[in-house]
């Protein structure tokens, strides 16, 4: 017969060591958020991951002397209630029972620093005087020696680059250096906000491509860092990280709000990069749910997450007048061989928004390239513009502004519709009625629908009848009735086509989350023809420069009047092209 006996107080120990560090990457976080709560502003991370060893030091407040000895002892902590990384009292006592634990200190208080070693037990078994600077170093060696099963394989070094990346975009005033076997890995300087050091953990951003907000939102503070969703995305949500008080964090149903907010900005198949730190007074955060703290209970959880969403949809809606610096590939698409008309008044095609003024430069229709591409010019350069998706952008969010089903004039009439078409339209609130063998007749339309062609209108709802959702089904709507590539417009056409576009709340992806434009800034241009500011750029009068060229058609007098108005020839603007060795 098994006996209840009470486990040991070894056992127990050991058993809690295990729940809070169970791998060389646990181990270095306890290490960085000690570092990073004695107020470091300069932190040094190696790692030997062959010796499952880790050390880090910083030049944070140190340990006085007199409380080494109990350092390391369970259920012992220097931080108060409050602190934004919360505390457990076992971090260095756990270190300590899982493998060899060393700290090199120095308190501002001590006339020089110390060296103390700790046993499994967490007692300290040596201590002697050390120089070193302010500051402590801890190193814990040999991890999980008494532990063979969590050694079965070799700690990978990119979830350890991760910790250290999310500690420095938490804590941007503090500067990183991270080394392996003695190698340099990485290395980040300090910044001022969030936007900073990412800048420096993914140098191959453009930060034209990203959109940085702080925003005070009564007693909470928000630092929020997204990428424009038609220049940056990513194919696996690695890059959707949020971040509570200083510890990034698991949060699972702000991860799918936060991918709700991007589903129909974003290609199929692809994540948004998003950066979100909240900070909160301490008091609303409790970090007991688990035992790294990955976890939290937040209080007031529902109104944060719709401030959450408001904040990115602000960002989202936030204009980008600027081209990415990226190199332009354009890919040519073949000419529609079928060629449409349209009538002379697309009002009716562009409807009315309550959005006011667009964030989005002023824009001016030139010319339609393909009947597919709209040129138009804006303050600091042109933009090709597609119009079927910026027609579909168009009407999108219009059909979800005027949802609500309304009665028709006229039932409309639907014939063949699987089992599986009359679920969907009824989910949808349609409500198909049998009306004679394989018919059924919709009596209650969405608003948007209302005023189309009856052709239209059954085409529409004959989409719908395939759609999974709502999303889908608004979707499908929006570019089914979208213009077509290849019908041509007037530069009236174009020109309230742009205008109904750029008060969309977010012009810069179709809904299927395609790239609705592609901008070339007037700088580019300059760069692309070599050409410097100078007298090229001067203006001059029409009847001046008509009369020159009546006169001189190839250019030379034009040219000698224009460097005469200068008052010096030596100003003439310069080439770089003319100064290379032919």
């Amino acid at each position: 017969m098994f006996q209840i006996q009470p486990l040991t107080p070894e056992r127990i120990a050991r058993m809690a060591a295990g729940e809070v560090i169970d791998s060389l990457g646990a181990a270095l976080r306890e290490l960085l958020e000690n570092a990073l709560d004695a107020q470091a502003t300069r932190i040094q991370v190696e790692i030997w991951p062959t010796r499952w060893q880790v050390r880090v030091g910083d030049n944070g407040h140190g340990i006085p002397a007199s409380e080494l000895e109990q350092v390391a002892r369970r259920h012992t902590t220097s931080k108060l209630e409050g602190r934004s990384l919360g505390f457990r009292g076992e971090a260095l006592h756990s270190l300590a029972r899982l493998g060899s634990l060393a700290i090199q200190t120095r308190h501002a208080d001590d006339a020089h620093g110390w060296l103390a070693a700790y046993d499994r037990q967490g007692e300290l078994i040596h201590k002697q005087p050390a120089a070193t600077a302010l500051g402590t170093v801890v190193t814990v060696a040999d991890l999980f020696a008494d532990w063979p099963l969590r050694r079965r394989a070799l700690p990978q070094t990119r979830p350890l680059l991760t910790l250290v990346q999310n500690a420095a975009l938490a804590h941007p005033w503090v500067s990183w250096q991270v080394h392996q076997e003695g190698q340099l890995l990485l290395s980040l300087w300090p910044g001022k906000s969030l936007q900073d050091l990412l800048l420096q953990v993914l140098p191959q951003l453009d930060p034209t491509d990203l959109r940085y907000r702080r925003i005070q939102d009564g007693d909470s503070d928000w630092e929020v860092v997204l990428g424009l969703p038609d220049r940056l995305h990513r194919p696996h949500p690695d890059w959707i990280r949020v971040a509570v008080n200083g510890r990034f964090v698991q949060m699972p149903d702000w991860q799918r709000l936060i991918q709700s907010v991007f589903h129909h900005a974003l290609p199929r198949h692809r994540h948004p990069l998003v950066v979100v730190h909240l900070r909160l007074p301490p008091e609303q955060v409790d970090w007991n749910r688990h035992p790294a703290k990955s976890e939290l209970y937040l209080e007031n959880l529902t109104a944060r997450q719709e401030q959450l969403r408001q904040h990115l949809h602000s960002l989202l809606q936030l204009g980008s007048g600027q081209a990415s610096r990226r190199s332009v590939h354009l890919i040519r698409a073949s000419e529609a061989k079928v060629v449409y008309r349209v009538s002379p008044d697309l009002q009716s095609r562009f409807p009315p928004s309550d959005r006011p003024t667009s964030l989005l430069p002023p824009l001016k229709a030139l010319a339609q390239l393909h009947r597919i591409y709209i040129l138009a010019e804006h303050p600091q350069g042109l933009w090709l513009v597609e119009q079927h998706l910026a027609h579909e952008r168009v009407r999108y969010e219009y059909i979800q502004q005027h949802w609500q089903l309304v009665a028709p004039a006229t039932p409309v009439t639907l014939q063949g519709l699987s089992p599986q078409a009359l679920e969907r339209l009824e989910q949808l609130g349609l409500e198909p009625e049998p009306f004679g063998p394989n018919t059924h007749l919709i009596r209650r339309l969405p608003l948007a629908l209302e005023s189309e062609d009856p052709e239209e209108v059954q085409g529409s709802l004959l989409e719908l009848s395939r759609c999974q959702d709502l999303q889908a089904a608004q979707v499908a709507v929006a570019c089914r009735g979208a213009l077509r590539n290849g019908i041509p417009l007037t530069l009236e056409q174009m020109q309230k086509l742009l205008e109904a576009w750029q008060r969309t709340a977010n012009p810069h992806t179709c809904p299927h989350g395609r790239p609705v434009y592609l901008a070339l800034a007037e700088k580019d241009l300059a760069r692309y023809f070599r050409r410097r500011w100078g007298l090229c750029d001067r203006p001059i009068s029409d009847s001046k420069l008509g009369s020159l060229w009546e006169l001189d058609p190839l250019g030379d007098r034009f040219a000698a009047q224009v460097r005469r108005s200068s008052g010096s020839s030596a100003s003439e603007p310069t080439d770089e092209a003319s100064s290379a060795p032919l």
